[in-house]
């Protein structure tokens, strides 16, 4: 099955297999109200208000802190599918001398016909860039991502895993609830498998696999992997026959460490991505988005601290 592309303008309509910017697999690409993985995980890890505070759709939104991790897990996707080169061709490079950022004054004087040389240069050139927010790196990220890309294809394991179509969305329509879905793995292959890349942080410890499974359950990323897997099976008709994520270690020397996921645990959060879409679509209806305080509950003390100081209580009543 081969990726459709969009014309401008052009909303999906159909279930199947988009070759979309991962800008617009962000932005409600659908003729519906679309999610992804990440509002699905974070309707099961935080509440609705923390879906709804920084979602598009909502008139009253939080702006969010864009994070590099989508981004550049694209690249790296592209390196091991082609190399350096093939980073090039789906990502425009930012030059060293590039211009810093204009500020308001300099973007209201360009907007009037007016500004310094230098000044009009950051403004088209920033305005260019931010029309392609996902389509650019700076020098450090290519060299980094060819550092760590020739560490992952040198892997022999790691290389087979993710070899296959590079971020293509996966789209299909939710019918109990009519709710657009996509996903968005790293890398899908006809085998079929679903793959995500993980670039991680040890934070002062060590990369192993404890860390590795932790980060899994922090990041909900068996929902992730499960979507994946759901959109393959409703394509494709089959279960992946692989399925996990490909870690690796963001400082040198950027050891790879491969976690295979079991069906088993995949159906389970499967089970979570649909009881995340049903309270998706009863939020919709109801137009109420709770947070963590709708529900008054009462502290519970710690069992073994409870117990000690009972203990110690009752000692000194001796």
């Amino acid at each position: 099955m081969k990726p459709r592309t969009l014309a401008a303008g052009e909303k999906i309509n159909e279930p199947g297999l988009y070759a979309i910017p991962l800008s617009v697999h962000h932005s409600q690409p659908c003729d519906g109200f679309s999610v992804t993985s990440g509002g699905l995980r974070t309707m099961e890890l935080g509440t609705p208000a923390d879906f709804w505070a920084f979602h598009q759709l909502n008139p009253n939104r939080y702006e969010k802190e864009e994070t590099d991790a989508l981004r550049l897990g694209v690249a790296m996707a592209l390196f091991v599918e082609g190399g350096p080169h093939r980073v090039l061709e789906g990502f425009n490079l930012h030059p060293d001398d590039k211009p810093r950022k204009p500020t308001k004054p300099q973007i209201t004087a360009y907007d009037q016909g007016r500004g310094t040389d230098a000044a009009i240069a950051s403004v088209e050139y920033w305005r260019k860039v931010d029309a392609e927010p996902d389509g650019y790196l700076t020098q450090d990220e290519f060299q980094s991502i060819c550092t760590m890309g020739a560490v992952l294809s040198a892997d022999p394991a790691a290389a087979a895993v993710m070899s296959g179509l590079p971020e293509v969305t996966i789209a299909w329509q939710d019918e109990p609830t009519g709710i657009w879905v996509l996903s968005r793995p790293d890398v899908i292959s006809l085998q079929p498998s679903v793959i995500d890349y993980k670039k991680m942080a040890v934070r002062g410890g060590y990369f192993n696999e404890r860390l590795v499974d932790r980060r899994i359950e922090e990041g909900g990323y068996l929902q992730q992997i499960a979507l994946g897997a759901e959109g393959v099976e409703r394509l494709f008709g089959e279960w992946p026959k692989l399925t996990g994520i490909v870690a690796q270690l963001g400082t040198p020397p950027h050891h790879i460490i491969i976690r295979s996921m079991e069906e088993e645990d995949l159906r389970i959060a499967q089970f979570q991505n649909r009881r995340s879409l049903n309270r998706i679509h009863e939020c919709l209806q109801s137009g109420h988005w709770p947070g963590p305080g709708d529900v008054v509950g009462s502290h519970h003390m710690r069992k073994e601290l409870r117990e000690r100081l009972l203990s110690e209580m009752n000692t000194a009543n001796q």
